[in-house]
């Protein structure tokens, strides 16, 4: 059931895929940051915007070949973000962030794959 739903707004993830790394450009490069609400907090948002990510990627295809390539993709993505933040005023480069853009991805990469919502090509 979930398959002929996905293919039918395949487009449409793809759609909100270039959007959203769009704003994951913006959120990682501009300036400022203000104070954090809880203790790594900052931990949390990573994990959870780059799981969104992968949630979306998800949607833009079956294969599982070419989702688990879209989530390599989008590690890789966090890395650059992270290395061009240290040519940002206000901000810095951290191997943490690089941990949780990652940890978000292989999370929601594993559960895809292990619930075979994605084809074995």
């Amino acid at each position: 059931m979930i398959k002929p739903l996905l293919s039918n707004y395949s487009m449409h993830f793809r759609i909100a895929f270039g959007l959203y790394t769009l704003v994951v450009l913006w959120a990682s490069l501009r300036q400022g940051g203000g104070p954090q609400p809880i203790e790594h907090f900052d931990k949390v948002m990573h994990f959870t915007f780059y799981g969104i990510f992968t949630v979306i990627a998800a949607g833009c295809t079956l294969q599982r070949k070419t989702f688990i390539g879209l989530s390599i993709l989008i590690i890789g993505y966090g890395v650059l973000m992270e290395v061009f933040q240290s040519y940002v005023p206000s901000r810095h480069m951290s191997l943490a962030d690089i941990i949780a853009n990652s940890s978000g991805v292989i999370i929601v990469m594993i559960f895809f794959i292990k619930y075979q919502l994605h084809n074995n090509r």
